[in-house]
């Protein structure tokens, strides 16, 4: 019993300093800069938007799809290994002196962000709202106890019923988004009915989870939850434990030249390689329908955050990594090829910073905007002036 918990407590301290390791590229000290400018925007916006609020504001809907948002997606942190199917099978009978303080950990995870967001929400829930304070300690209690219930839940499903995780997904959705509202708008009836039904899917599902333990599909499930997060890292530095994917993409065949090499082999690169490519048309949606936000302070900022991000990720995944590439067996300087990537760099990145301004000229005041356009493109620029002097 005592092995099974110092296992996870020693291999939590290993996923802590891994987690740690990439977060430092992540929030690097000029995109922690650019971040503090963004939340400083969005908080002063927001307690502007608060002093003037639009009649009929449904701030009870909007409070009950954020909470359930947050709560929802989460799937418990098992921190499960290859090995595990063979080492722990023999102690499969004590499994469960490993998996609670691992499922203890994932609802205190879940418990923080929810409340994060819940705290967020006073001034709106107070000021629009209208909540009283006991209503507001009782909002957070079933945060607490919503987070505890999802988490299990999630867990039970994934161990009996794999097959059943989208319905899971969608039960759990509207099971919680009834719980906060009906409790906001004070509907005790329809509150505690929406709390019996919890309480009995979550019997019936723990009943799914009387079968014996899947290691091989718990593994699987754990190795996703964690590729997901050195892919997401491998956007900010280079991650071993993500391989590159290439995809044919045919449809590019008729739309690309051959007349300039660098560019023709520089562009088929982006538009095959999988994470560079889904990457920039991410940030690129993200950018065009940030105008659509009522915030003239945040859309200006998160202008210049995710032209900057897409201009970064791309100068790196295109001009350093340790792939292949076609261009390597052709004599041609280095110095060239620089030149290509920044040129095509330009043209990705301002591509949708000029859908996105299009979008803003009816959105918002010319002064936003325009100061944003300009802050993007001297980042930009910056960046591209910066790498060229260095060797």
């Amino acid at each position: 019993m005592r092995n099974l918990q110092s296992l996870y407590g020693q291999r939590f301290q290993s996923y802590f300093l891994d987690i740690q390791k990439y977060m430092q590229f992540i929030i690097s000290g000029h995109i922690a800069i650019v971040l503090l400018f963004v939340i400083g925007a969005a908080g002063y916006s927001y307690s502007e938007w608060l002093k003037t609020p639009p009649e009929g504001f449904p701030v009870f809907l909007v409070a009950a799809s954020l909470l359930m948002l947050v709560v929802v997606p989460n799937r418990p942190a098992l921190l499960l290994k290859q090995a595990d199917h063979y080492y722990l099978l023999p102690m499969e009978s004590k499994l469960l002196f490993y998996l609670k303080p691992a499922l203890r950990w994932s609802v205190t995870i879940v418990v923080i962000r929810a409340l994060v967001v819940t705290v967020v929400l006073l001034p709106l829930l107070t000021r629009v709202g209208e909540l009283e304070t006991s209503m507001l300690l009782a909002l957070g209690g079933v945060v607490v106890a919503a987070s505890y219930w999802n988490v299990h839940t999630k867990f039970h499903v994934l161990w009996g019923r794999p097959d059943a995780l989208l319905l899971d997904f969608f039960v759990r959705a509207l099971l919680l988004f009834g719980i906060f509202y009906f409790l906001l708008v004070g509907n005790l009836v329809l509150f505690i009915a929406c709390l019996g039904l919890a309480g009995g899917y979550f019997l019936a599902t723990k009943k799914m989870a009387m079968t014996p333990f899947p290691f091989d599909r718990m593994i699987d499930f754990e190795q996703q939850r964690m590729q997901r997060f050195y892919q997401f890292a491998n956007y900010f530095t280079e991650v071993p434990h993500v391989r590159s994917k290439v995809s044919r993409r045919a449809w590019a065949d008729g739309i690309l030249t051959k007349k300039d090499l660098h560019s023709f082999l520089i562009t088929r690169s982006f538009i095959r390689k999988d994470e560079l490519f889904y990457m920039w048309i991410r940030l690129a949606l993200l950018v065009i329908v940030f105008p659509f936000l009522s915030f003239s302070y945040v859309v200006a900022g998160l202008m210049v955050v995710f032209t900057f991000a897409i201009a970064i990720q791309t100068y790196q995944g295109l001009l350093f990594n340790q792939l292949f590439r076609m261009d390597m067996l052709y004599p041609q300087p280095h110095l060239t090829r620089s030149q290509a990537v920044s040129r095509f760099v330009r043209i990705v990145s301002y591509s949708p910073l000029a859908i996105s301004l299009l979008v803003a000229l009816s959105q918002h005041p010319p002064i936003f905007w325009g100061l944003g356009a300009l802050a993007a493109v001297v980042s930009v620029e910056w960046y591209l002036l910066r790498k060229k002097k260095q060797p």
